[in-house]
């Protein structure tokens, strides 16, 4: 938990210090599939509602290469050995423009986990950010998560997992 209070702290740090006329705000939806790369290529049509969390994605530009991002994932079915409904509330910072790299903090809560939050969960996620329209952007990613740092580096096709977000600029 302290890791999430730090990671809070930067970021409101970061936007605090940021000149205001480079400032945008980006908000989008999207859907995480809980699939590894390895288990797609085995088995690309193999498909489950209980694969899938949906997305609700702020996204803070700061300047045009360093954004700050929040997230908030939805498991319906559960997340972690929970049998209810999941949150995971996400805080990353995000360097790069089309092609991105991110990394961020996040946990879990569900009233079904014990003591209702997980440990911290650590994210390195590498992207690409594609422009549709003036005004909105297609949002493609993969994610490496870990519950501990060291455990980032150790990423392979057992542990990514994919995302799309599509996000609009207010």
């Amino acid at each position: 938990m302290k890791a999430t209070k730090l990671w809070m702290l930067g970021l409101a740090l970061l936007a605090a210090a940021a000149p205001a006329g480079a400032i945008e705000h980006r908000l989008g939806v999207g859907i995480h599939a809980w699939r590894t790369a390895g288990e797609l290529w085995d088995d690309p049509t193999s498909e489950k509602e209980s694969d899938l969390s949906a997305l609700l994605s702020y996204q803070l530009v700061l300047l045009r290469p360093l954004k700050l991002q929040l997230d908030l994932e939805f498991f319906p079915n559960g997340f972690g050995g929970s049998g209810e409904e999941a949150w995971s509330p996400q805080g990353l910072i995000v360097v790069g423009d089309r092609l991105y790299l991110a990394v961020g903090a996040g946990v879990v809560y569900s009233k079904d986990l014990e003591g209702s939050f997980s440990d911290a969960i650590y994210i390195a996620r590498l992207g690409v950010d594609l422009p549709i329209f003036s005004r909105l952007r297609l949002d493609v990613c993969a994610d490496e998560r870990a519950g501990d740092l060291d455990e980032l580096t150790a990423a392979d096709e057992d542990t990514i997992t994919f995302a799309v977000v599509l996000r609009a600029r207010l």
